[in-house]
Formats: structure tokens, sequence, C-alpha cells
């Protein structure tokens, strides 16, 4: 059931790829300043616990039945964030800290296809799209959208208290 609440939570996201590697390594990340450990919805309605932990520089998340994922963040820009998701796939989605929620981000329309092709990136259409091509192409990928600014917000983990 936890494995089918996490795809149902994938399908809803635009902003999420499927990766091969790592696109933030543990030394890389860091605890986002305005992520409150706690409860959050998701966009698909479930409810998990986000908790920083700071011996595995990672976020632990869990549904009530009990752990889904870990997720470990990089900051990519000014405010943003590169996000790489891992439970039975690798998931990466640039996001950021609002308000209390965080906002989740996606290419815009016009800007993916040109920025796949410039780091030598496939998109594998699927129920989760899978970009195709080495690690470090798409931290840059997502680096450039990041700075180019041709981005949407799309969804958001609503924060429900601690």
């Amino acid at each position: 059931m936890r494995r089918l609440a996490a795809l149902l939570f994938v399908l809803l996201l635009p902003a999420c790829y499927q990766v091969e590697g790592d696109t933030v390594a543990p030394a890389a990340s860091v605890r986002v300043d305005g992520v409150k450990d706690g409860r959050y919805r998701r966009p698909d309605g479930v409810e998990v616990r986000v908790t920083w932990n700071a011996a595995e520089k990672q976020y632990d998340v869990a549904t009530p039945d009990g752990p889904t994922g870990k997720a470990r963040a990089a900051r990519l820009a000014p405010g943003l964030f590169l996000v790489q998701y891992v439970d039975a796939a690798r998931l990466t989605l640039m996001a950021a800290p609002k308000g209390d929620d965080v906002a989740l981000y996606f290419a815009a329309k016009e800007a993916e296809p040109r920025l796949l092709k410039a780091h030598g990136l496939g998109l594998k259409p699927g129920p989760i799209n899978a970009l195709t091509g080495q690690a470090r192409a798409v931290v840059d990928f997502f680096k450039d959208l990041a700075v180019s600014g041709e981005f949407v917000e799309g969804e958001k983990l609503v924060y429900l208290g601690a």
C-alpha cells in the first residue's frame, strides 16, 4: 500500500524525473532553512512526517505506516534547491520553501527540450518521466533551469505542524 501511495504521489508531480545516479551526494546535502521537521500533506492528500537526520545528512520521510524514503537537498540558486528522493525509484526535482510549505517547480514547456538537448540528456516518457544521461548532466540541467528562471511553480507539500 505504501508503494502505491508513493507512486500516486509521484504521478501528481510533473516536477520530478526518475534518474539513474545520485544527483545530490551525501557530502553536498544540506538542511534547508525554512523546512521544518513535522507533518506535511503531499499533493495526493497523504500525510507524511519529514525529519532531518543530521547523522546521515538527509531527510527521513515516513507515513503513519512506516518509512517511505530519504531525501537530500543541495542549493541550486538563492532560495532554490535540487532534491533527490529515494524510495522504490530515484527521483530528482527542484523545490523551495514557501512560507511553511515546500513549493515544487518544473521546467516551462518551451525550456525543457532546449535544456535537455544542451546537456545531452534524453527524456524517456512513462508514468514517471526518466532523464537518461549522466547524473552530472542532470545536475547541470537543473542548475541552468534555476538560473534561467524558465520554471513554473507546481504543487506544494503543505506543512501541518509538528
